[in-house]
């Protein structure tokens, strides 16, 4: 009943928060100093505070212990800890909340090594404590201490909160890493910048879409004479991929496979929330989840970056997709490419909602919608035929929800393309305008 009671009240929280982002910048540059403060003191009362509806955290402290006692769980799935006679009342405790048991880890040597340095006598609260003293050194790095509207939004996220302080999700790192590399670009230290960008990569594959915020600041212009500078830069994203491993294999030299096989089981096997499958299933088709609008999307910006004049051809683009969430929008639709819609996983999508400065809406509903899958038949008390299983009731609702909000975002999209359509036609050859094309 208290989870019950804890959900709905993040749930209502999450709808005054998105009345908040229609607020001007003029009430969070007011009352920034209180946004800051709220957003930390509920991230320290969140920290002390039991999990909900989520055993991914028992993993995470059993695997990082396992690495503090020589083990490694590349190699021994939790399981054969329960053939133990002298296992602690804390460790049986955490045995028993592990999903998959049979099953060795997915999770990449960074963050195995993260959790083994941070979860001492399966310590949940110090781990907790350090993604806070990383998220609160790389916000403030990237605001400079002095946080504007869209930061705070961020800062404030009820579900990022929740997520990350309730339930120990990792994303956190990729979050407080991309501040951080952020701040290095700004610096112009495109070699650091490309080795933290290596780094966010190798903690979650699906981060790869934040390459655009490195290749917009190289200046290629200058890459024949600068050669040597270009190859710095893809040699220290290939260091900071593949380094942690190479540590990981020093400490543990009998690793090989570093859990791709599982990962490639789990992709392969596995799906969770996935909320367009019934939908497509209502026409009698397959299960295309966005492909048709990924597309889309690629078709319809394609032919908005032909139509742009030649001229700063590429500025233009990248302000027309700031100004558009086009970022986000390509973001949202390849992680729904994914077998599994775990809700943490849209969290990634936060950064570019900051730095696109999005006064909408419909990014942070499509960012919270997924919360809805901890709705289970299970939960709901319902006969269910596996435990993941989500209510089709509650699937197609989630797909309703995310059509409506993608269906506004590719209106603007034709909009737009219909007015450059049209200046592209009448403007004359050889004139200034988008029509251009000497």
């Amino acid at each position: 009943m208290l989870q019950w009671i804890l959900f709905i009240s993040i749930s209502l929280v999450t709808i005054l928060f998105l009345w908040m982002v229609t607020l001007p910048k003029s009430f969070f540059k007011k009352y920034k100093t209180e946004i800051f403060l709220i957003g930390l003191s509920l991230r320290v009362i969140f920290i002390f505070l039991p999990p909900v509806w989520e055993d991914d955290w028992a993993r995470y402290l059993w695997e990082g212990n396992f690495i503090r006692n020589g083990e490694s769980p590349y190699e021994i799935a939790p399981e054969i800890s329960f053939q133990k006679s002298n296992l602690s009342e804390i460790e049986t405790e955490i045995l028993s909340q592990i999903n998959h048991p049979d099953w060795t880890t997915i999770y990449t040597p960074f963050v195995l090594l993260y959790f083994a340095l941070f979860s001492p006598g399966f310590s949940g609260i110090f781990l907790k404590l350090s993604y806070l003293i990383l998220e609160t050194f790389s916000f403030l790095l990237y605001s400079r201490g002095k946080p504007f509207k869209f930061p705070l939004l961020y800062w404030i996220f009820p579900i990022l909160i929740k997520e990350v302080y309730l339930n120990y999700h990792f994303e956190i790192l990729i979050l407080s890493l991309f501040w951080i590399f952020l701040n290095t670009i700004k610096n112009k230290r495109y070699s650091l910048s490309s080795f933290i960008f290596g780094l966010i990569v190798h903690i979650k594959f699906f981060s790869l879409f934040y390459f655009m915020y490195l290749i917009q600041n190289i200046p290629f212009k200058t890459w024949k004479r600068d050669w040597k500078e270009c190859l710095m830069i893809g040699l220290s994203f290939v260091l900071g991929f593949f380094i942690f491993y190479f540590i990981y294999y020093l400490i543990f030299p009998n690793s090989n496979d570093f859990g791709f096989t599982n990962l490639l089981r789990f992709g392969g096997f596995f799906k969770f929330n996935q909320f367009y499958e019934p939908f497509w299933k209502i026409f009698g088709a397959a299960n295309l989840r966005t492909f048709p609008l990924v597309i889309f999307l690629a078709t319809m910006l394609i032919f908005l970056f032909i139509n742009l004049e030649k001229k700063n051809r590429f500025r233009k683009f990248e302000s027309i997709s700031r100004k558009l969430d086009l970022y986000f929008l390509f973001g949202y639709l390849s992680l729904c490419l994914l077998p599994v819609y775990n809700p943490w996983y849209f969290l990634i999508l936060l950064p570019i909602l900051v730095t696109s400065k999005s006064e909408r809406i419909f990014p942070w509903i499509l960012v919270s919608l997924p919360q809805l899958s901890y709705f289970t038949s299970v939960r709901l008390g319902l006969e269910f035929t596996y435990f993941y299983e989500i209510p089709n009731s509650i699937l197609l609702f989630e797909a309703s929800i995310s059509l409506i909000c993608l269906t506004w975002y590719f209106r603007q999209i034709f909009i737009l393309l219909y007015k450059i359509s049209n200046i592209s036609n009448i403007a004359p050859k050889g004139s200034i305008g988008y029509g251009n094309r000497n």
